[in-house]
């Protein structure tokens, strides 16, 4: 198999075009596939477009690399390949190896993240185990494997793992005869250090990247795309000037690029801080459709995530609430949503029991972690009506980085306060400055119930009228439609059957409150 010889793959590709035999070109093609896709991928996609269907079924890596795949994966019945495993006995160890990359990127495309994390792991102990000729020449392929490995992870939510096989990538992209492996590897190192939360480092990454050459045919939009995610979602946490300019260079909701999912998380949360939330929703529904349904992948944990902090941004905690319960294991994203939507109504305990999971659980990046404390310090400030200096002294400190204003930007204006009263003269004007120009939102007012709306309230279940209510309690039919207009205002709802959904939350509340003060 030709590894490493553009020139000769040329030729050799040319000669069965011109043969016109479907089976020539398709054997020309995978002999020399690596050369011809990284050094004359218009000719490859040429040839590959010219093979018809029964012959692309009998080469995966052709039919990979074939440009309507991506796009059909999106519209058809997912593409699900299986390695026969009699035709796996006759082929080389390259010849396999670039069929399990395949496979591999296969699997994505059809939205099967979790089978596509099956393989890379497989693929990652073939490496180490199987003597190839291919697995000890830096200037050959091997490079890409470890970027389509790690690129897999970061979509399974493994960004710890995605960031060791992107820095693999790239240091073998170093000695690679492509001169954009470098710059492919650095792209996609940067996305994960944003996702995670570390923007100094993205940033250097992508500082890095745009010293190496342009992306070459192969990588190009995989390379954009990357690049503008990374930058957009640097610029959504920093709340950057440059917001709106890195938004509009972003791959469309429909994008068959595997940042997709990335891309909804930057312009998503950009729309939630500009106070767009139903917009917001809207693009990630639309981002949802247009893919197939994801198995494992990170994407159901942003969707998840987002859906519900826009929600919140509308004042619909009723739905919030009921998507947040039904998605809580989709990840650390929709966990860390979850506790946002019981601080909001007063779950304190729910929240308590979330919070302590997270900790315990495998490290969360800077990001999430920075979430982690304010979310902690919300629960503080809730229960004891204040903060203490060491949890002021957390929240300033994860402030201070200027990493996290979009997150400090979604914290109630009352918990910035408090934090303020605990610091010092020299960390108080510290966090002044790190939130300088935000916007903060007060927590909704909830005044109490009273005990005779509190008993209308619980009664709504039972009885389907106001005329049957009034009979219960022995009131006026006025009295009670009185009764559930102050009970719909205080609770923040438009409808009987969102108050009756909100009930069993206001009882948790007066539950939880009653075991504070018992205590």
């Amino acid at each position: 198999m030709n590894l490493n010889d553009p020139v000769a793959a040329r030729a050799a590709l040319e000669q069965a075009m011109a043969s016109g035999s479907p089976e020539a070109i398709a054997a020309a093609a995978m002999t020399n596939l690596w050369p011809l896709y990284s050094s004359h991928h218009d000719l490859l996609m040429r040839a590959v477009e010219r093979l018809p269907s029964p012959v692309l079924d009998r080469y995966l890596a052709l039919r990979i690399v074939h440009p309507m795949t991506p796009l059909l994966a999106l519209t058809h019945r997912p593409f699900k390949p299986l390695i026969d495993p009699d035709e796996a006995r006759t082929l080389s160890a390259e010849e396999f190896d670039f069929l399990a990359v395949a496979q591999m990127v296969a699997f994505r495309l059809s939205g099967d993240v979790a089978a596509a994390a099956v393989c890379a792991q497989r693929l990652l102990e073939r490496l180490a185990s199987v003597d190839a000729e291919w697995h000890q020449r830096t200037d050959g392929p091997l490079w890409f494997a470890h970027l389509q490995v790690g690129s897999t992870y970061l979509l399974s939510g493994d960004s710890r793992r995605a960031l060791l096989e992107f820095a693999r990538a790239r240091e073998l992209g170093r000695h690679s005869i492509q001169p954009d492996a470098e710059r492919f590897a650095l792209s996609r190192l940067a996305l994960a250090h944003a996702l995670r939360g570390s923007l100094d480092d993205a940033r250097a990454a992508l500082d890095e990247a745009a010293r190496e050459p342009d992306p070459s045919p192969a990588h190009e939009r995989s390379v954009q795309a990357t690049e503008a995610t990374t930058e957009a979602l640097i610029a959504v946490d920093r709340m950057s000037d440059d917001l709106e300019l890195r938004l509009a260079r972003l791959e469309p909701y429909h994008s068959v690029e595997m940042t997709w999912p990335f891309t909804l998380l930057a312009r998503a949360r950009a729309l939630v801080s500009q106070h767009r939330p139903s917009e917001a929703i809207e693009v990630t529904e639309l981002a949802q459709e247009s893919h197939p349904r994801q198995h494992g992948s990170v994407a159901n944990d942003i969707v998840a995530a987002v859906t519900v902090e826009a929600l919140l941004a509308m004042g619909d905690e009723v739905t919030a609430r009921r998507l947040a319960d039904d998605r809580a294991r989709c990840g650390p994203m929709t966990r860390l949503a979850s506790v946002r939507v019981d601080l909001h109504l007063g779950r304190l305990d729910a929240a308590t029991r979330d919070l302590r999971r997270l900790a315990g659980e495998s490290p969360l990046g800077p990001r999430l972690h920075a979430e982690h404390v304010m979310l902690s310090a919300w629960l503080e400030l809730a229960r004891n009506g204040r903060v203490s200096h060491h949890t002021a002294l957390a929240v300033a400190r994860a402030a201070s980085t200027g990493h996290v204003r979009r997150l400090i930007a979604s914290m109630p204006r009352q918990l910035l306060d408090a934090v303020r009263e605990r610091l010092d003269d020299q960390t108080g004007p510290q966090l002044d400055r790190s939130v300088d120009g935000l916007e903060l939102r007060d927590l909704p007012n909830r005044s109490t119930l009273t005990e005779s709306e509190r008993r209308v309230l619980y009664a709504l279940p039972l009885h389907s009228t106001v005329a049957d209510l009034a009979s219960q309690f022995h009131v006026s039919p006025n009295t009670i439609k009185s009764q559930l207009k102050s009970i719909y205002r205080k609770l923040g709802c438009s409808t009987r059957n969102e108050a009756i959904e909100l009930s069993a939350l206001f009882l948790t509340n007066v539950t939880d409150d009653r075991a504070v003060r018992t205590s």
